[in-house]
């Protein structure tokens, strides 16, 4: 039996190696050649510092934010917290390119708020708008990690305060503390990276202002063409290659996974409800920020796309009902294109995953391998994308290969929730049906697999989602004939369209929410069992399960 296991673990191993050499390994290297002397670096200097001070600005607001809100929804509610947690989510949902557009769409001049009251946010297209909406984009991030420091936390010390005397949010505080610091740390240091490789919302929402991050400016670049572009895109790509894995190494860091990190031991104490004023007022406040960052952004996009022209008043009778249907029909080869290559990347993610999770545990050099795909998720998209081109762009620009490649390479990161899924999987099960006499896949069918099927199915779900609405690489990588539905929306961004913008990221956006939808559905085995349990597979904690009381 252990020759056999050690057998699987090492063509796992063979697998993972070689997996890593050619998503990983040799564009690195590849990249690394064809850097141009340092003369050159100083032209990038500028836009990489745009992406350092809005990326560190917009990852500690949202961190605080988020944890703000899960601190005080825990607190403020016991039903309806499964649907407040879904609508918590849809800022991370939402397309980052169509929600900087939203944006505008309702807050800029002639904006639906401006239509209707007469205001507009006048720094919404600049530097702090820019900010502004990395920051609500990430602020699930934070929620999400203040939902694990609150399952985490234990109450008792609370109680003690309140018997001592103590006010209700001094006494919070000394039970909340101890277990906050570490996924606060690791919420700004993903959001940071998150929002340094984001590409959509600096190209809305920065580029009308002349204000360029790292990654508008390696696009522009690329786009320009020319020997002197493409350097600085090489150097700009490997500066955020470096500042991206640094900043998720430390998120990974300071919050290394933990099987009971995020998971109330059985019979703990919930955080009880605040005082009733305290809770009205909180989920005032959240009805507040969710009108304000989702609700009304979110409503001017779907007005937009229902407006027969844009410019027109957003009102019933300029409606056009049959136009949120045209610009699929004339986009339904990108349509097909960006499903298929979705559903396939998502595939072999999961089927690489699940490789991992047999190989990481028995082998060093699986773990170096899993660790160096999983860096090139910390990576932004546009650095990735001139990586894979600089190695592959000669054999396979154009193709579906190449764009098959960068999506794999981008996302692998997400199969890092069934590596620790595999981790925490219990063995006596597995010993049990091998003494049966049940084969290796028999065992493992019966035992293993029902405890790593939900990271499995969230994680396919999670690259889904992320295929379906890829930009940056498929502007960068795409050809005559694999354009996906992404480009066609930057095209029609580009082109002044603004109608078919609209429509196409209203349906990029609903396929978006489903799959979100999706991955927080409990399988209905686990909700027989009485169990509320949500997931999110992120680099810095592979697996949370949260319960929610």
């Amino acid at each position: 039996m252990t020759s056999r296991i050690s057998w699987i673990a090492a063509v796992g191993t063979l697998v993972l190696a070689a997996a890593a050499a050619v998503l990983c390994g040799y564009p690195v290297f590849h990249l690394a050649l064809e850097l141009p002397s340092a003369a050159g670096i100083a032209s990038t200097l500028g836009p990489l510092w745009n992406s350092l001070w809005t990326s560190a600005v917009s990852s500690a607001i949202a961190s605080l934010v988020g944890m703000a809100w899960a601190v005080m929804l825990s607190g403020a509610v016991r039903r309806g917290r499964a649907a407040l947690h879904a609508i918590s989510l849809l800022p991370l949902w939402t397309p980052p390119f169509i929600g900087a557009f939203a944006l505008g769409d309702a807050y800029a001049r002639a904006g639906l708020l401006d239509q209707l009251a007469h205001v507009h946010v006048s720094f919404l297209y600049g530097p702090w708008g820019v900010t502004a909406a990395l920051a609500i984009h990430a602020a699930p991030i934070g929620y999400l990690s203040g939902l694990t420091a609150v399952a985490a936390m234990n109450v008792e010390p609370m109680w003690a305060a309140r018997s001592c005397g103590a006010g209700l949010w001094r006494a919070f505080w000394a039970a909340f503390r101890p277990v906050a610091l570490r996924p606060l740390v690791a919420a700004c240091a993903l959001s940071f990276a998150f929002s340094l490789g984001d590409f959509g919302v600096p190209y809305e929402l920065g580029e009308p202002s002349g204000f360029r991050t790292a990654a508008t400016s390696i696009f522009a670049n690329l786009s320009t063409g020319g020997t002197q572009g493409f350097t600085a895109a090489t150097w700009q790509a490997f500066e955020l290659m470096a500042v991206g894995a640094l900043a998720v190494t430390v998120s990974r860091a300071a919050i290394r996974f933990d099987p009971g990190l995020g998971t109330s031991a059985p019979g703990a104490t919930p955080l009880p409800l605040f005082p009733k004023r305290v809770r009205a007022i909180s989920l005032a406040a959240y009805g507040l920020h969710v009108a304000t960052t989702s609700g009304l952004p979110l409503a001017a996009l779907v007005l937009t796309a229902l407006t027969r022209a844009y410019g027109l008043p957003p009102t019933p009778r300029n409606w056009d009902v049959a136009g949120l249907f045209s610009p699929l029909v004339s986009a339904w080869p990108a349509l097909v294109h960006t499903v298929v290559l979705a559903v396939l990347a998502a595939a072999v993610i999961a089927l690489l995953g699940l490789v991992a999770a047999e190989a990481v545990p028995a082998s060093a050099v699986a773990r170096a391998a899993h660790l160096a795909l999983w860096l090139l998720y910390a990576a932004p998209g546009t650095a990735v994308a001139v990586g894979i081109l600089v190695a592959f762009g000669h054999a396979l620009y154009g193709t579906w290969w190449i764009l098959g490649l960068a999506y794999v390479a981008k996302f692998y990161g997400l199969a890092d929730a069934i590596v620790a899924a595999r981790g925490n999987a219990p063995l006596e099960p597995w010993r049990a049906a091998r003494s049966f006499g049940a084969g290796p896949a028999g065992a493992y069918g019966a035992a293993i697999w029902p405890a790593i099927r939900p990271a499995v199915r969230q994680a396919a779900l999670q690259a889904l989602m992320s295929g379906l609405y890829e930009v940056t690489l498929a502007s960068l990588l795409y050809g005559p004939n694999t354009e996906t539905i992404a480009v066609a929306v930057l095209s029609a961004s580009e082109g002044g369209d603004v109608r078919t913008v609209a429509v196409l990221a209203v349906w990029m956006t609903a396929a978006s929410f489903a799959l979100g939808l999706l991955a927080l559905r409990e399988p209905r085995g686990r909700r027989s069992q009485g169990l509320s349990q949500l997931r999110m597979a992120v680099p810095a904690a592979p697996l949370e399960e949260v319960k929610l009381g």
